[in-house]
């Protein structure tokens, strides 16, 4: 009876072993970084594709921008990954634009004006994304974690034409950020 205790506990560890193994994989990648869509300015597309339906694309934002507003993730430029303070935090959800208006009594002259304009959360069309992927070659499976995400927010040229996308910061959802390339 002895002899067989400690083979069926050998055996029993080394599953448990392996079991631990299927999980989340082998580290594909430590990080990769992808936009996403999330209103897509495409109406002849099915609402799904580059979509997220209003109710949830306007609660993951919500999400995402309280996050950001609360202080329990750190912040950091896209750029320089330094870490921002408050003030720049709310510097980057005010915008400055300048509109070309016109006097409405004759001459009629046109003139400009400086406009503050705080950030609406339909603002945000599209989201950043910074990730570790792992694959799990039985299965076939990849697991994604994320490590940081970034608002983003149309750009337009004084013209009005899409510029881009701007990036606004980094919220880290990891404690090391930025991480360091191996």
């Amino acid at each position: 009876m002895k002899r067989l205790v400690l083979p069926v506990m050998l055996m029993f560890i080394a599953l448990v072993f392996s079991a631990c193994g299927k999980g989340k994989g082998d580290l594909l990648t430590e990080r990769i970084q992808y936009d996403v869509m999330i209103n897509s300015p495409e109406q002849d597309l099915g609402w799904w594709v580059q979509n997220l339906e209003a109710a949830k694309r306007e609660k993951l934002v919500k999400v995402i921008m309280n996050s950001a507003k609360s202080g329990d993730h750190k912040l950091f430029d896209v750029i320089t990954n330094k870490q921002l303070t408050p003030e720049e935090i709310k510097d980057r959800g005010t915008r400055n634009e300048i509109m070309t208006l016109q006097r409405p009594n004759p001459p009629y002259e046109s003139y400009d004006t400086l406009v503050t304009r705080e950030l609406q959360l339909s603002d945000i069309s599209k989201v950043r994304f910074l990730e570790e992927w792992y694959l799990n070659e039985e299965s076939g499976m990849i697991t994604k974690k994320v490590i940081a995400i970034c608002p983003m927010v149309e750009s337009y040229t004084e013209s009005g034409e899409l510029r881009g996308h701007l990036p606004l910061y980094w919220i880290s959802l990891v404690k090391k950020f930025p991480l360091e390339v191996k």
